[in-house]
């Protein structure tokens, strides 16, 4: 069976000439795209799903290796969530299903090479020798066979290579599928336009910044220091949360500044259910039973420290994962907190917890 079309293939040769004969270096050296100009099919896919073409003895050779780049445990989690799940394809039945997807990889195995070239073609495979051949590990074409879409090829010559270039680049790996999906799944995350989108309108309006609110979220606080969307889904909560302070200098973007300005902000505007004693129940951090980790990233190109960890209700028996970023904004010399935390006991969190951390990457201060 045919997976691509002589038309298609004839484009790609002319796309892979230009490729092979305009760079050299690996792409996690350069950080740039391939792109392809062909008009192409609309990408799919879910939030925290990666799609990966593999033939299935290779999988199962390398599936603690997949298991280490894909489904590393989430920090601050107490239990296992994995990054991303994974959905495999093999040779046989690489069908548009897996083709189209968002965030799609391909574990290219060599000695192996017959079995990919009934699946996306002899002109891609040569690519993927020629990339071989001159040192590449890993790198990534954009809009491949579909759009928007970045496909990221993993290399080796066996399967020993194969799983030895994935555990040693296992972080940039990651790392990349979670930025492709920051990039392409953003409008499956919000589904709407930016000019209906009240609430970002509103703190526009109000701050001077916002972020895009995700789909079926509603206003849940607005206050003059913290305002907020949320949403209901049966016993299950997800919500985000805004609120600043002017900016005095980096003491502010340490864990320990992070949290206790959390637990202030949250402790006093959000509270749990009344008890029969009257005892107030409020959120904050649980740094006792779970590790709360920070690392220094960009928010859209603004500079950020992520926080995640484990909110408890204080006097009441209620939990789940937040995630936090601090941003800062000198234009408007602010630092900006953007809190997002989930509640759904005995279901997993990462989905609901992925899609607002997508929402949070489209922060933006008005110009």
């Amino acid at each position: 069976m045919r997976f691509i079309s002589r038309k298609s293939q004839l484009l790609t040769s002319v796309f892979l000439t230009l490729f092979i004969a305009t760079t050299a270096m690996k792409c996690e050296k350069s950080g740039k795209d391939v792109p392809l100009t062909d008009r192409k099919p609309k990408a799919m896919g879910e939030v925290a799903k990666v799609a990966i073409l593999v033939p299935d003895e290779t999988y199962v050779a390398c599936k603690s290796a997949i298991k280490t780049v894909y489904q590393a445990p989430l920090d601050g989690m107490p239990g296992y969530e994995p990054h991303f799940n994974v959905n495999h394809g093999n040779d046989r039945n690489f069908t548009d299903y897996f083709k189209h997807n968002y965030n799609l990889a391909v574990l290219y195995q060599q000695d192996l090479r017959s079995k990919y070239v009934k699946a996306i073609g002899s002109d891609l495979v040569k690519m993927l020798d020629e990339k071989l051949a001159s040192g590449s590990n890993f790198f990534v074409v954009k809009d491949l066979f579909a759009e928007p879409q970045e496909v990221c090829f993993i290399l080796g010559k066996d399967t020993a290579d194969l799983r030895e270039n994935m555990i040693t680049n296992a972080v940039k790996i990651r790392d990349l599928a979670h930025k492709t999906e920051e990039k392409t799944t953003i409008e499956y995350v919000i589904r709407g336009k930016k000019k209906d989108d009240k609430f970002f309108k509103a703190m526009q309006r109000r701050l001077g910044y916002g972020f895009r609110t995700p789909s079926n979220f509603t206003v849940s606080v607005r206050s003059d220091e913290f305002n907020g969307v949320n949403r209901w889904f049966g016993e299950k909560r997800s919500a985000m949360y805004l609120y600043e302070e002017t900016y005095t200098g980096d003491e502010q973007f340490t864990q320990d500044y992070i949290i206790a300005k959390r637990n202030a902000m949250v402790g006093k505007h959000i509270e749990g259910p009344d008890r029969p004693d009257s005892i107030r129940t409020y959120m904050t951090t649980d740094t006792a039973n779970v590790i709360t980790h920070s690392k220094d990233i960009t928010l859209n190109g603004y500079r950020a420290v992520e926080t995640r960890g484990w909110w408890e209700l204080a006097n009441e028996f209620m939990g789940g994962p937040f995630v936090c970023y601090t941003i800062h904004c000198p234009d408007i010399n602010k630092v900006v907190t953007i809190e997002t935390n989930v509640f759904a006991p005995g279901k997993s969190k990462r989905v609901p917890l992925r899609t607002m951390e997508l929402a949070a990457s489209t922060f933006e201060v008005k110009k």
